[in-house]
């Protein structure tokens, strides 16, 4: 620890001298706010890391504001509350009448309403539509963040042999670090020991995560931009790449086409996902061609000198078992693709090879008989988007080896004046494979599923009614699910309200198959019953209070099952008159019968972290936020949480087991803005 503080000091010294200050602004209310919304549908279907890359993206909005006289659909696309017919009125308004001059210009356009306006404000600004060259500014952040649990784990303890399992200290520990210029160009660096990891000793000479990127867009060139390190990849709808966050359903019903940049370099502290290596984009007018190719080390379960029997996809290296997983599978990637951007079309046109040093030799079960494995795939794609009067169309064909084709056919239609419709289609064979995929599908396995989505958002006078009904099938057998099946989703979400007050009502109601619990000897399926009802209220009071009250309940049936939970919440927030110093406090008590009936939560949480934890079992939980502007560079958070379990006397298990009915955590965050 004290080598990694020396580090930081010299670090901090090196940008002190070499960059003068320059400040930029930031609603760090409105990205916990937009983040609830999005991460609290996401949780259930997501795990952590792609929750991780979520925020980062609706962060670099903030960072990064957009000039809106000079923006593509491509780049409006990234603000995930506009819809398809939102962004094409907003172009097309800019094409007939020339750049916007103001805000209040953005009331001309049919479809935005005062709060999305509201919304839209801080991330995008009004410049010149030819910009010219000014004098060269630096700025950036840096963040520095510990995570500790008071309770000790099994883990840290000696067993009987006397050995301590865990090899590192229990302190979780992140720094990152960015650099933006006025100039194109941008670089970052993000650095990650997870609890219980060793740091330069024991076969990790550095943080157990170390990466970063160099990023370059050139201004008025045949080279669009260059980038250099890790960063995430997107085609299409995620047929044959996608290696950030997935599209996934959501109360965001007619926003669910895959609308993520092409390329993107990531500072995300998700060990397993994106690309290391390098891109480049360069073209003219509207035809653009970028190859690309990445080389990553990935960790392997049951290594051999020939294969390995499944990726390890947690990036944990605590115990020795661990450490000699660590690193010992070589990524290569390499391939191109060509883009094309027209008034009313947008083609894209890709490949790639993917392949592995080891021979991926999966354990063979039925359900996995039809996964990748091996060394060597190969991807081709075509995809493409289409704007005409209120109707947009969009999808994808892709290939695996030249043989098997997935399909990804969706419709996004303005019928009326507050009334959008979304469909969608999907088809991905059996055999189809696709190592680097993440489209939108029911299962996480997306070979052998096809589906039909139907999305709907309604505005009236006083509220909003989303809703959504996506029915699947699945051609062949799954995990835990032993005969093809099919089932279905339903979700209807209803809001109102504004900044100063909202309200939000959500029921969800899910058929999926699953195999019987009662009679192991027949594979039998039945239909598991999933029904969520969710009540929100939030509300400021005077100038410097909020309050949110969350009611949540929860009943899965099927077979033998009858599983029930409940949840209710209570948040409030204070702010002084300065707006330097804000303090959340939060109480939840919870009862669920089963794991099965968990509820997820959205938890105030320090800047670029993420905590949506499954509530299960009986008890409580308290949560503190504290954080604080010292000046305008430097803030500080301090955060405060325990779980309280009724029910059992120890959590967790293996060498995560506490000894106790409460867990504690406590994380301290340092930003400095430069």
């Amino acid at each position: 620890m004290k080598l990694s503080l020396t580090i930081v000091e010299i670090s901090l010294v090196f940008l002190v001298v070499l960059f003068n200050p320059s400040v930029y602004s930031q609603n760090v209310t409105e990205i916990q706010r937009w983040a609830e919304d999005l991460v609290v549908e996401y949780a259930a279907d997501a795990d952590e890391d792609d929750l991780i890359l979520l925020i980062e993206d609706i962060l670099d909005l903030f960072n990064n504001p957009i000039n809106i006289n000079t923006a593509e659909r491509e780049d409006l696309e990234r603000i995930f509350f506009l819809s398809d017919w939102q962004i094409e009125n907003i172009l097309f308004k800019r094409y007939v009448n020339g750049p916007y001059l103001s805000i209040y210009e953005l009331q001309a356009v049919e479809g935005l309403d005062i709060e999305i306006i509201k919304n839209l404000e801080p991330l995008i600004y009004f410049g010149s539509a030819e910009p010219k060259l000014s004098s060269l500014k630096i700025w950036g952040d840096l963040f520095l963040r510990g995570f500790y649990t008071l309770e000790k784990a099994e883990g840290y303890k000696p067993d009987e042999e006397g050995n301590i399992p865990y090899l590192g200290s229990p302190l979780d520990f992140y720094q990152r670090l960015n650099i933006k210029s006025n100039r194109g160009i941008e670089a970052g660096m993000v650095a990650k020991k997870d609890a219980g990891e060793p740091m330069f000793s024991k076969g990790i000479n550095t943080f157990d995560l170390f990466s970063g990127y160099v990023h370059y867009k050139f201004q008025n060139c045949w080279i669009k931009e260059v980038g250099i390190g890790r960063y995430q990849m997107s085609a299409g709808q995620g047929l044959a790449v996608q290696t950030g966050f997935p599209q996934l359903k959501s109360s965001f019903a007619v926003t669910n086409r895959n609308r993520r940049p092409g390329f993107r370099c990531s500072l995300s502290a998700a060990e397993s996902s994106g690309l290391n290596g390098a891109y480049l984009t360069m073209g003219r007018n509207n035809l653009f061609i970028s190859p690309f190719f990445s080389m990553n080390r990935r960790d392997g379960r049951n290594n051999s000198d020939s294969c390995f029997s499944g990726f390890k996809e947690d990036g944990l290296h605590r115990t020795k078992t661990e450490l000699e997983q660590r690193h010992n599978i070589q990524e290569f990637i390499t391939g191109g693709r060509i883009s094309y951007y027209g008034k009313q079309l947008n083609l894209d046109v890709g490949h790639l090879n993917y392949h592995l040093n080891k021979a991926l030799c999966p354990n063979l079960e039925p359900y996995n008989k039809f996964y990748f494995s091996g060394t060597d795939n190969q991807n081709s794609w075509i995809s493409y988007v289409s704007g005409f009067q209120k109707c947009i169309l969009y999808g994808e064909v892709a290939f695996d080896d030249f043989s098997h084709l997935a399909l990804y056919q969706g419709m996004s239609w303005n019928a009326a004046s507050g009334f959008t419709l979304a469909l969608n289609y999907r088809r991905i064979p059996v055999r189809y494979q696709a190592p680097l995929a993440g489209p939108m599908t029911e299962s996480s396995s997306f070979s052998g599923e096809t589906g039909f989505y139907t999305g709907i958002t309604w505005e009236f006078p006083f509220f909003t009614v989303s809703s959504y009904f996506d029915y699947f099938k699945f051609n062949w057998v799954k995990y835990g699910i032993d005969a093809p099946s099919s089932g279905f989703d339903w979700m209807t979400n209803i809001q109102s309200g504004n900044s100063e007050r909202n309200w939000h009502i959500k029921f969800r109601y899910k058929e999926k198959p699953q195999n019987t619990q009662f009679n192991t000897n027949e594979n039998t399926v039945f239909k598991q019953q999933i029904n969520l009802i969710k009540c929100q209220y939030r509300q400021n009071i005077a100038a410097y209070w909020q309050f949110t009250t969350l009611l949540q309940w929860q009943l899965v049936r099927g077979d033998t099952l009858n599983e029930k939970g409940n949840l209710i919440s209570q948040d409030l927030k204070w702010w002084n008159q300065k707006e330097n110093l804000t303090i959340t406090a939060k109480w939840a008590l919870f009862n669920t019968t089963d794991y099965l009936s968990r509820l997820y939560v959205y938890e105030p949480d320090v800047l670029y972290s993420l905590s949506v934890p499954a509530y299960y079992g009986k008890g409580c939980r308290y949560l503190m936020l504290l954080n604080y502007k010292a000046t305008k560079k430097v803030h500080l958070w301090f955060r405060w949480a325990r779980w309280h379990y009724f029910d059992k006397e120890e959590i967790g298990s293996g060498n995560q087991l506490i000894r106790s009915n409460k867990k504690t955590n406590i994380t301290l965050q340092l930003r400095i803005k430069f």
